[in-house]
């Protein structure tokens, strides 16, 4: 999947990748097969995965969208260029003047983000970096609920709403 999207974020149909072909995934997956125009090598290629939106959570916005990511940035920034629209929910908005103040710490520039939503505790029941840890009693509630469908029904009811 990493390999996917990184095809997509640099707008390429596919991306080579090295010792997968000696592998199960490339019995099981979708996994082709590309020679290498230089060496004459052969390397499996993995279908670029083009994303119509990628929704990422995040420390800091501005109303310009630009953005912070305190902490690890694990696949978000890959997911933003993947995506042909970025929406943002962001723990803060803050003014515009602090991004220019440090133009070094935006992590995702605005030009990339369709819309940026302020929604504090917005990753919950997960975390949110060096904001707050996930939740794990709920978390647990909710693998226990979904192992059956009446589970699920009443769960969600409780937790969602109904309807």
């Amino acid at each position: 999947m990493i390999a996917g999207l990184r095809a997509a974020a640099q707008g390429v149909s596919f991306m080579p990748l090295a010792g997968v072909l000696e592998s199960d995934l490339a019995a099981r997956g979708h996994i082709g097969r590309v020679r290498d125009p230089f060496t004459g090598q052969e390397y499996a290629a993995v279908r670029a995965l083009p994303l119509d939106w990628a929704i990422l959570h995040v420390h800091e916005a501005d109303a310009d969208g630009n953005v912070r990511i305190h902490g690890a940035r694990y696949e978000d920034l890959l997911l933003a260029r993947a995506a042909a629209r970025v929406l943002v929910t962001a723990e803060r908005l803050v003014d515009r003047d602090s991004f220019r103040a440090a133009p070094d710490r935006t992590d995702l520039p605005g030009f990339l983000v369709a819309a940026v939503v302020e929604a504090p505790q917005g990753a919950r029941p997960c975390s949110c970096g060096t904001t707050y840890d996930y939740d794990r009693d709920y978390l647990l509630a909710y693998l226990k609920a979904a192992a059956d469908d009446e589970g699920f029904r009443e769960f969600v009811s409780r937790h969602v709403g109904a309807g």
